[in-house]
């Protein structure tokens, strides 16, 4: 059963302040928004190309109030960084779910996506994620914010604006080889990764062949707010207790 609220709210409004005020001093403003039609124009805008199935609003039903998007803007007002994040009720299991539903957007636009094995690898991590999951994906930083800091800080701030939003179950994103071998996926937030979870024998373009599935559950995101405000505060983590 989904728990009704967080372990320390007022901890993790500060956290985000905290994040919001960092990215200021790299001269990046944060936003956020619901219309996935103005998330396709500005994804257009910045990276010269659509967005993915998964938050393309002609091929999927996915209303206001199941996403969520960050945009970081630069003192010209120009786009420097983008996130996108929407919430599914998966009554099954992620393993079980996502296959299907990735193989229908993709059909749904006309993309082919033929996997080469029907599951992932027994032992997944996904065959036991179910509940209020929360995809994360869109993820991009421009090449001209220099500071590696800012990737952690606007991905972080993400996660942690989709746990005040929805206090999903899990929060789950893929990775390329490249990302997972280099340290993001960490950086992040994410506290579990596995290679394998999506392996495709046909796939559109830019999708590697082998996909690795990134999950932070709800208690690494809880986790995440006790170190976060240690570190703002300067104080020992407490133990973070679930609410009654």
């Amino acid at each position: 059963m989904t728990k009704l609220g967080l372990v320390d709210p007022l901890a993790t409004v500060r956290v985000c302040g905290a994040m919001i005020e960092e990215l200021a001093g790299f001269g990046l403003s944060v936003s956020t928004c619901s219309n996935l039609e103005a998330l396709n124009t500005a994804r257009t805008s910045a990276r010269g190309s659509p967005v993915s199935p998964y938050f393309d609003g002609a091929v999927t039903q996915l209303t206001a109030d199941r996403c969520l998007w960050l945009k970081a803007t630069d003192g010209s007002g120009a786009i420097m960084g983008l996130q996108a994040f929407r919430l599914d009720e998966v009554t099954t299991s992620l393993a079980d779910w996502g296959i299907s539903y990735f193989i229908g957007v993709y059909m749904r636009r006309q993309e082919l996506m033929v996997p080469s094995h029907p599951a992932p690898p027994e032992g997944s991590i996904a065959e036991r994620l179910h509940g209020r999951l929360v995809y994360h994906g869109e993820l991009w930083l421009n090449p001209a914010v220099k500071n590696r800091r800012a990737f952690e800080r606007f991905s972080r701030l993400g996660l942690m604006l989709c746990l005040v939003k929805w206090n999903p179950d899990a929060i789950w994103g893929l990775a390329s080889h490249q990302m997972a071998s280099h340290g993001h996926v960490g950086r992040i937030g994410y506290c579990h990764l596995e290679r394998g979870f999506q392996r495709w024998l046909w796939k559109s373009d830019g999708i590697d062949p082998v996909e690795y599935l990134a999950v932070a559950e709800r208690e690494n995101l809880e986790q995440m707010v006790a170190e976060e405000i240690a570190t703002i505060t300067g104080s020992r983590p407490d133990t973070p207790r679930s609410p009654p």
